[in-house]
């Protein structure tokens, strides 16, 4: 407590100084060896000269100040917090027990014999029952045992199942032990042994409860049934086939009877048939998961093939319009712009190419390939070709080169978006850490209650 109050008495001090040097930088800076340090370490780090060092060094300084006396606040809160907090359950000298029935708890002790002194740990046990309250925590335990011995059981008189001993009262208050008088029947524990029983049997249990001074005695009366009385058929088969096989043991074969009380037995196999029977559900899931990922894989393959013909379009209408500008043809200009890109657009531009030269439809080839790539942007683009291409190159060009301009701000757009997605992607990442960061945080405090 000693150190506590000076440091409660020093912090408020540090914390003046360090004010008066925030306030007073401009006095202090250039005498005193913090500056040039910080100004070193700062300018190993970033390219720093001149005005803008200082600059970085000041707020470099401001930074750390204002961390520090965040950080003395909060210390001098606490300590204050610390000495206002009470002594203990501790008032001249008295010790308050623990209720009767918990734990003892310990204190240190300090015994001091003139100059010599010694600290030594005390066990303060917990306060004893009188005898009134004894007699009324007996009674109502008792109370309770008469219900909770005999709850996994029909009534007390028709006993099939292990019955309830518990050690203790449920206020823990009482030590409870257990005996009867047909160890056989029933155990000290609420075993219940009823296989070689014939006729149902009375048995007395006796509970001793205590409080480690005073005791009292608890009688209850309990009726086992026999096995026999209350096994249902296949029970009674199981028991019977069970002894039957006991008493073969003798032979070298165990000769499985067709029917045992009434009941149908034959030896169960796992033929192959009954192996597919089972494994078939697991079978049909795996077969609809392989489906499902070749369509998953083959839409990703569309995906890509879109984003990547989408993504040269732009090169692709603006190399054409440069190229029928220089007085190239048109099936060459298709020809060299979509082999430049070298994607998808390759094989599908050859292709049309080789229909035209062939003798199909100019129009009506060009009009297809667009459709056949089906991006809304191609569809437009060839369709556009198809109407103008009969008419001259010189109208072609006037709408290639509009074309070029609508291209160039579907570019800009679809940067954006990418942009926009591939920060959202981020940001589950980030949540994660931070779930990750809380946990490690709260863990400790977790365990601590």
């Amino acid at each position: 407590m000693i150190v506590v109050a000076i440091l409660l008495v020093l912090l408020p001090v540090i914390a003046f100084f360090l004010i008066r040097f925030q306030r007073h930088y401009s006095l202090y800076k250039d005498g005193t060896w913090v500056v040039p340090r910080i100004s070193g370490r700062l300018q190993k780090l970033e390219v720093l000269y001149g005005r803008s060092l200082e600059d970085a060094t000041e707020q470099y300084i401001e930074r750390r100040l204002r961390v520090l006396l965040t950080g003395i606040c909060v210390l001098w809160i606490l300590g204050l917090g610390v000495l206002l907090l009470p002594a203990g359950e501790k008032e001249s000298g008295q010790i308050l027990r623990p209720a009767a029935g918990e734990d003892a708890v310990g204190i240190t002790v300090q015994l001091k014999d003139g100059e010599v002194s010694t600290e030594v740990e005390l066990a303060v046990g917990s306060r004893t029952l009188t005898d009134e309250e004894f007699e009324d925590a007996a009674d109502a335990a008792i109370g309770v045992l008469e219900k909770k011995v005999f709850q996994n059981n029909r009534t007390s008189q028709y006993v099939t199942e292990d019955l309830i001993f518990p050690d203790n009262d449920d206020t823990g208050r009482l030590k409870i032990s257990w005996d009867t008088d047909q160890l056989s029947v029933i155990g000290r524990t609420g075993t219940v042994r009823r296989e070689e029983l014939e006729s149902p049997c009375a048995v007395t249990i006796r509970a001793v409860l205590t409080d480690g001074i005073r005791k009292k005695d608890a009688e209850f009366s309990a009726t086992v049934i026999p096995w026999k009385d209350t096994e249902t058929t296949l029970e009674r088969a199981l028991r019977n086939l069970t002894e039957l096989e006991q008493a073969g043991r003798d032979e070298g074969v165990f000769r499985l009877p067709d029917e045992v009380e009434g009941v149908t037995v034959h030896e169960k196999k796992n033929t192959v048939r009954e192996l597919i029977c089972k494994l078939y559900p697991f079978i049909v899931f795996v077969a609809a998961v392989i489906f499902l990922l070749q369509e998953s894989r083959s839409k990703d393959r569309l995906k890509k093939r879109e984003e990547r013909l989408q993504g040269v379009f732009y090169r692709f209408v603006k190399r054409l319009t440069l190229l029928l500008g220089a007085g190239e043809s048109l099936q060459g200009s298709l020809i060299t712009s979509a082999v430049v890109e070298e994607t998808y657009l390759t094989p599908e531009v050859r292709y049309a190419v080789n229909l035209i030269r062939t003798g199909s439809s100019e129009p009506a080839v060009y009009a297809e390939l667009g459709r056949h790539l089906g991006l809304q942007s191609y569809v437009r683009l060839f369709s556009t070709i198809s109407t103008a291409a009969p008419r001259g190159s010189s109208q072609l060009l006037g709408l290639l080169e509009q074309e070029v301009k609508d291209a160039e701000a579907e570019a800009k757009e679809s940067a954006r978006r990418q942009a926009e997605q591939a920060s959202q992607k981020l940001l589950l990442p980030m949540l994660l850490l931070m779930v990750v960061v809380v946990m490690i945080v709260l863990f400790p405090a977790i365990m601590g209650m």
